[in-house]
């Protein structure tokens, strides 16, 4: 794919996210059960950060570096001192999946427990992004 397809991909969908991000504000407004706004205020949040990730994208590949990885912004940091921040994050987020887990066996309430799997799910998922980062940012083992 050319530079400049890819260019235009992402600046199309930054403005999808965008419209995305405003029509459920819109709709967030609308509906009258706290379960549905909270599941709009996901989607609302979700499109506000995809935009946000694809504007960092289009920004960092004008310089067209051979991976973001490769790619530092003009900053000093301690490999080591954000490794560990980094680890002390991550038993955050182990003791959060424990709690939400804990807390799904309890509640009856099924929009809760759909709103707790969500968050769930994003607790893994940030555990898997600060493996990550430690691996390849930092490149020392977790």
């Amino acid at each position: 794919m050319s530079q400049r397809k890819l260019t235009d991909l992402i600046t199309e969908q930054i403005a999808i996210e965008n419209a995305v991000e405003k029509e459920m504000g819109e709709q967030e407004k609308k509906v009258d059960t706290v379960a549905a706004k909270l599941l709009l205020l996901e989607v609302r949040l979700d499109a506000y950060k995809h935009a946000k990730i694809l504007e960092a994208i289009l920004n960092v590949i004008g310089e067209k570096p051979e991976s973001l990885w490769d790619y530092r912004v003009k900053s000093y940091a301690d490999s080591l001192t954000v490794k560990k921040e980094l680890q002390k994050h991550m038993i955050r987020e182990k003791y959060t999946l424990q709690q939400v887990e804990e807390e799904m066996k309890e509640t009856k309430d099924e929009a809760v427990k759909l709103l707790l799997q969500h968050i769930l799910e994003d607790e893994r998922k940030h555990h898997k992004i600060f493996e990550t980062i430690i691996k390849k940012a930092y490149m020392l083992s977790p």
